[in-house]
C-alpha cells in the first residue's frame, strides 16, 4: 500500500514518537510559585515553599473581553469592552507538621479577620506569583506572571469519610488582577 494513500497517517501514530513538534504536554509538570514575604513577612518564604510542595492542582489562567452591545436603528453589533481575569482555584493537600488550614487562615486574615471583624489594606494581602508549565525534561515552555493575587477564600476541599483514604485537600479561591503569559521560553528557569 502507498504511503500517500488516504487515512495511512491517520492510522499510526508514529509521529508522536519521531517528530520533536510533537511532544504531548503533560497536565502533571507544573509549579506554581507564590510571594508570600509581601503579606506573611519572614514566615513567607517558608510558606510559599510548602505550598508549591503540596499543591495538588491549580486553574489554568483564562481572559476573556466583555461585550458591550453598540445600537443603532434596527440593528445591534456587540464590541469588545474591557477584559476580564478569571480567578484560579487552588488545591493543596492538607499536611501534618505545617499546618495548612493555619497558614491559610493567616493570609486570608489579611483580607478579613474574623476575631476583629475588619478588613485589610490592599497592600497588607495582595501580592504577586508565577505559575510555571514544564516540559517532560524539566525545561520551562510557558509561563504565566500573576498580578494582585489574595485569597477570596478557602476551606476544605474533601468531606470526612471513611469509605475513603484519600487524602484531604484545602481549595483556595485566588483572587488575580491579571496574567502575563510568556510561550517564547526556552529553557528559562
Amino acid at each position: 500500500m502507498p504511503d500517500s494513500f488516504p487515512g495511512t497517517e491517520y492510522g499510526s501514530a508514529g509521529h508522536f514518537a519521531n517528530n520533536v513538534d510533537f511532544e504531548v504536554q503533560r497536565t502533571n509538570h507544573f509549579e506554581i510559585v507564590l510571594d508570600l514575604s509581601k503579606v506573611l513577612g519572614d514566615a513567607g518564604p517558608a510558606a510559599a515553599e510548602h505550598i508549591r510542595l503540596s499543591t495538588k492542582s491549580i486553574g489554568t489562567p483564562k481572559v476573556s473581553a466583555e461585550p458591550l452591545s453598540l445600537k443603532h436603528g434596527n440593528d445591534t453589533v456587540k464590541v469588545a469592552a474591557s477584559p476580564t481575569y478569571e480567578d484560579l482555584t487552588l488545591t493543596v493537600h492538607d499536611t501534618l507538621g505545617r499546618d495548612q488550614i493555619a497558614l491559610m487562615q493567616s493570609w486570608f486574615n489579611k483580607v478579613f479577620d474574623r476575631g476583629t471583624k475588619l478588613m485589610g489594606r490592599v497592600s497588607a494581602y495582595k501580592t504577586d506569583g508565577i505559575l510555571y508549565m514544564y516540559a517532560p525534561d524539566g525545561s520551562v515552555v510557558r509561563r504565566w506572571d500573576l498580578q494582585g493575587v489574595w485569597p477570596k477564600g478557602f476551606g476544605m476541599g474533601t468531606e470526612f469519610s471513611f469509605d475513603s483514604s484519600e487524602s484531604m485537600t484545602i481549595t483556595v479561591d485566588l483572587s488575580v488582577d491579571r496574567y502575563f503569559e510568556d510561550t517564547t521560553i526556552n529553557n528559562l528557569k
